[in-house]
């Protein structure tokens, strides 16, 4: 059995929730019943952690790739 919460919102924020609600086809409760159940899943499948450290960039010679060079030459200085 779901259970009758009261919240409190802005105007403008109670506005964009129905406006996303809509777009979303689903009510406000809804909407916010999603957006917890998406949290509380994030928490543990955070993959981002998992991910962080297993790439590396690549240094290849200079003159070997012309991308490289040119992407180097305009972003790190």
């Amino acid at each position: 059995m779901k259970a009758r919460v009261t919240i409190t919102l802005d105007p403008e924020i109670h506005r964009l929730a129905k406006q996303t609600a809509r777009r979303k086809h689903t009510t406000v409760s809804g909407l916010i019943e999603s957006l917890l159940q998406n949290e509380g899943q994030s928490d543990s499948d955070d993959w981002v952690a998992g991910m962080t450290g297993i790439a590396s960039l690549r240094n290849p010679p200079p003159g070997e790739d012309p991308l490289y060079d040119a992407l180097k030459a305009k972003y790190i200085r």
